[in-house]
């Protein structure tokens, strides 16, 4: 199949969740950020001349089947979470380099790790506002959402000073009607993870009881 009519498709199925920006982006040609499979540059929402960040899959000029349909899954979970302490989810684009990109608002003071470094930046209220976003996640209405990633890195601070949550591919929606054929993300990162994931050799998946550990060890080295 023609890449950009495979993309044409997956966008159609994505527009039932999240918003097609494709023709209402500017986007910057050098990476700002880059981790796991995603690379993250900045760019413009020409409507209304919002910075935004638009995260992209790496290596998607092979048109990797699989990677694809994870970023939309990720967009279908994160279209659902509407809250003080979730970065908000702006919409998808397939405008870029052959792969869908995931836009979200640009966050000028970066992310919780970065922050904290900084002595005249206190910690604390941070603490309280990750815990306020994991509970939403976890007593979701539409069932209970699994970060399965948390750290500083995926912690972003607004410009009121607000901790966001951000970052939810790896992410599981226990009663998610995502239809669209996708395996259970696996994975993470080592220091945050729970002991049960990080020594099993059996595929376990993150649970509610891990993203607390995950939160703990968030809040003592974020």
């Amino acid at each position: 199949m023609d890449p950009r009519d495979f993309l044409r498709k997956l966008a159609e199925k994505a527009s039932k969740f999240a918003i097609n920006l494709d023709g209402r982006i500017e986007r910057d040609q050098t990476p700002r950020a880059r981790g796991g499979k995603a690379v993250v540059y900045r760019g413009t929402l020409l409507s209304e001349g919002t910075a935004v960040a638009v995260k992209a899959v790496i290596g998607a000029t092979e048109v990797n089947m699989k990677d694809m349909k994870q970023v939309l899954r990720e967009a279908h979970v994160w279209s659902k979470l509407d809250h003080p302490n979730v970065l908000p989810l702006l919409g998808i684009t397939t405008e870029f380099d052959l792969t869908v990109s995931i836009v979200t608002t640009w966050m000028e003071r970066g992310n919780a790790r970065c922050f904290v470094q900084e002595r005249h930046n206190d910690p604390r209220p941070l603490i309280g506002d990750i815990a306020a976003g994991l509970s939403y996640l976890h007593s979701h209405p539409k069932g209970p959402i699994i970060h399965a990633d948390l750290k500083g890195d995926n912690v972003l601070i607004a410009q009121d000073g607000r901790a966001l949550l951000t970052d939810f591919g790896l992410s599981i929606h226990l009663n998610s009607s995502f239809t669209m054929t996708t395996h259970l993300p696996c994975g993470g990162s080592l220091r945050w993870m729970a002991p049960e994931l990080a020594d099993s050799t059996e595929g376990m998946h993150a649970t509610v009881e891990s993203d607390i550990w995950s939160f703990g060890m968030t809040a003592l080295v974020c």
